[in-house]
C-alpha cells in the first residue's frame, strides 16, 4: 500500500473546528470520597484536551501546520488557564480568547482503569463565527472540513446545519464527529443527528456512537450484525460516507465506493483519551496526501495506536504512521 507521503502539503487544506479545553487527569482515586473528606493520589497530568485540542496536536505531529495545511479554529477564556492553553497549542491550533473562563475538565481515575470525569463549560459556549465565516468564505472546492466537539458547544450545536450545507455548497468535503451526547442518545437527539447526515459527507463515529444514533441495540447481538444495521441506517439517513472507530478492532469503512477494514496492531494501552481524535487526524492528513477514504484507514489506526500506548502522550509524526501503514 502506498503512504502517500510525497503528496504536497497545500492541497487540499484542513479545515478544523471544535473545542479545545484543559484536562486535568489524576489518580487512582481511592477510596471514592464522601462529602465532606479529603483523599490523596500519587499522580497527575495535566494537558490539552478536547476533541480539536487532541486532534490539532496530532495534526502538529503528522506535519499539518496551523496556517499551512490547516486552519483550525477554537475559542478560549481570557484567563491563565486560557493563556497556558494557547501556548501548548502554539503551531497546532490558533484559539481566539472570549470573555469567559477557560473550559476544564477534572478526569478521576479509578483502580480499575475507569474514570470519572467533571467538567466546567467556560468558554466553549463561545463561537468563533467571525472566523468561521471567513475560514468558509475562503475555502476551496475539495477542502476537508471537521467538526468536532459537536455536543459540548451549543452554538456550534446550533449552527451546524447551516455550516455544513454552506461549506457543501462551496465543494468542501465535510466530516462530523459528534461525540456522546451528555443527555443520551434521545429521540430528540437521534433526530437531531439523524437531520445532520445529508450535509455529511463523512461520518466518523466510533462503534457506540454509531449504534446510538442509529438507535440499534446491541445487548446479546454479534457486533458485526449491529453494526451492517447501524450502518444501513446511517446511509440510508443521508450519510454519504461512514468510518467507524472499532477501538482494539481498528476502523471500518463504508462508502459508496465499497468497503475497507484496518486491523489495530496489538499494544499496551497506556491512556484511550484523544484515541479517537488522533484517529480523525491520521484519516484527514492521509486523505490530504492525496490516499483514498479506504487506504487512509491503515495511518489513522496507527497513528492512534501510537498515542494510546504512549505515556506521557506522544503523537506520531507522518512518516512512522505511514511506513506502519504501508508494511
Amino acid at each position: 500500500m502506498s503512504s502517500g507521503g510525497a503528496q504536497p502539503l497545500n492541497d487540499p487544506r484542513i479545515l478544523l473546528i471544535g473545542n479545545a479545553n484543559v484536562d486535568v487527569l489524576m489518580g487512582d482515586v481511592v477510596p471514592w470520597p464522601r462529602t465532606g473528606t479529603e483523599v490523596v493520589v500519587d499522580r497527575y497530568e495535566l494537558r490539552v484536551g478536547g476533541a480539536a485540542g487532541n486532534t490539532g496536536l496530532a495534526l502538529k505531529a503528522l506535519g499539518v501546520v496551523d496556517g499551512e495545511g490547516a486552519e483550525l479554529i477554537g475559542s478560549v477564556g481570557d484567563d491563565a488557564l486560557g493563556r497556558w492553553l494557547e501556548a501548548e497549542l502554539a503551531g497546532a491550533m490558533r484559539l481566539t480568547r472570549v470573555p469567559s473562563s477557560t473550559a476544564l475538565t477534572v478526569g478521576l481515575t479509578h483502580p480499575d482503569g475507569q474514570r470519572t470525569f467533571v467538567s466546567h463549560m467556560g468558554h466553549l459556549d463561545h463561537l468563533p463565527l467571525e472566523r468561521i465565516e471567513a475560514a468558509l468564505d475562503a475555502a476551496a472546492p475539495g477542502d476537508l472540513l471537521l467538526l468536532c466537539g459537536y455536543f459540548l458547544m451549543p452554538r456550534l450545536r446550533e449552527l451546524a446545519p447551516g455550516l455544513l450545507e454552506r461549506a457543501q455548497g462551496r465543494g468542501v468535503v465535510t466530516t462530523l464527529d459528534s461525540g456522546w451526547p451528555s443527555e443520551g442518545w434521545s429521540e430528540a437527539v437521534k433526530g437531531e443527528m439523524l437531520a445532520l447526515l445529508p450535509h455529511v459527507d463523512v461520518f466518523l463515529p466510533n462503534r457506540e456512537e454509531l449504534l446510538g444514533v442509529s438507535g440499534v441495540p446491541d445487548a446479546g447481538r454479534y457486533e458485526a450484525e449491529a453494526v451492517e444495521e447501524a450502518l444501513t441506517r446511517v446511509r440510508a439517513a443521508g450519510a454519504t460516507r461512514v468510518v467507524v472507530k472499532l477501538g482494539p478492532e481498528g476502523a471500518l469503512y463504508d462508502g459508496p465506493d465499497g468497503r475497507a477494514r484496518s486491523q489495530a496492531p496489538a499494544v499496551k494501552v497506556a491512556d484511550t483519551v484523544g484515541a479517537g481524535d488522533t484517529f480523525n487526524a491520521g484519516l484527514l492528513a492521509g486523505v490530504q496526501r492525496g490516499m483514498s477514504w479506504q487506504a487512509a484507514l491503515e495511518p489513522a489506526v496507527r497513528a492512534a495506536s501510537i498515542a494510546i500506548a504512549s505515556a506521557p502522550r506522544r503523537y506520531p509524526g507522518w512518516d512512522e504512521v505511514a511506513s506502519a501503514a504501508a508494511r
